[in-house]
């Protein structure tokens, strides 16, 4: 019996450690997509005073008294300035920031910080913003990376969806492995900015595609020192740019850069993933002439060994 128990008890403790630990990393998972939704939640319902700072600046009408607004929602007897000036403290942080900067410049918010896209850029901006959200007996603040974030083109309203997705690296290694567990959360959320004429009600050349990016094929995943293609579909005749960006910034591989489409409005990039390029998910960014833009995730692994 005792030769027995020896035998087994090792198996069926392992068993239970096994499911305790599943259901663990059951409820942090859980805790983070609630994190990361609640977060996307709040920056979309607070985006609308950034939207109309960033196009009051684009028309070049967002700093005289008693213009008239195409919005039916309007700051009477204020310029958009002094309004900021006196009501940002009430919103949320780093909303009031981003009005701030919108009204200061007129550029949008992150939207340079995202042409960078690293890691370790992301984290210190889009971090703090999870913190409030987040349930401290359950998840650690500093086990959070931010890999991507979604900005929406506020100027034009094109895509006007703000997301987030985040990586968290779990503190126990599976066993006999050593490889780290890596949960991944992601949200996305339309910002309440009213219609932006995203649904395609405008009038359409029965080509399918409203003006707006299509994307039709990209690396899955690329590899290192190997070919990775593009395509996408556009309007016939446009100019779109492919720009790829990696954890030491933006690529400088040939063959990227402006395209035409041709008559049926496909573009195709094709590029070398460099030999040294860093595997993980990075971005590349198709943006057209007229500001249309997607931002789409990718995976790179390094080459094998054969």
């Amino acid at each position: 019996m005792v030769v027995e128990a020896a035998l087994v008890l090792p198996m069926f403790m392992f068993f239970v450690i096994f499911l305790i630990y599943i259901v663990q990393m059951t409820l942090i998972s859980t805790a983070l997509q609630s994190t990361v939704s609640d977060t996307v939640k709040i920056v979309a319902a607070h985006m609308y005073p950034v939207s109309l700072a960033v196009q009051a600046n684009a028309d070049g009408s967002g700093t005289e008294e008693g213009s008239p607004s195409t919005s039916h929602w309007e700051i009477p007897k204020l310029s958009l300035s002094d309004w900021v000036s006196n009501y940002s403290d009430s919103l949320p942080s780093p909303v009031n920031e981003w009005i701030t900067q919108a009204v200061a410049s007129g550029e949008e918010p992150l939207q340079q910080l995202k042409n960078q896209t690293v890691e370790a850029v992301l984290d210190p901006v889009v971090k703090p913003m999870l913190k409030s959200f987040m349930p401290e007996h359950l998840l650690d603040y500093d086990r959070i990376h931010v890999s991507n974030v979604h900005i929406p083109n506020l100027k034009s309203g094109a895509s006007p969806y703000f997301g987030i997705e985040v990586n968290y690296a779990l503190p126990i290694r599976v066993p006999f492995l050593n490889k780290r567990i890596v949960l991944q959360a992601k949200a996305q959320e339309r910002l309440w900015i009213g219609d932006t004429g995203e649904g395609g009600m405008g009038s359409g050349d029965g080509s399918g595609t409203n003006g707006a990016i299509e994307l039709l094929e990209k690396p899955n995943p690329a590899v290192a020192s190997k070919q990775a293609k593009v395509k996408v579909r556009v309007e016939p005749g446009s100019s779109a740019q492919l720009s790829v960006y990696y954890k030491s910034g933006q690529s400088t591989a040939k063959y990227l850069g402006w395209e035409t489409a041709d008559g049926n409005g496909y573009i195709e990039w094709e590029w070398n993933v460099g030999f040294n390029t860093t595997p993980g998910t990075w971005l590349f960014v198709v943006e057209t002439a007229d500001g249309q833009r997607i931002e789409v995730p990718f995976t790179v692994v390094a080459r094998s060994g054969s």
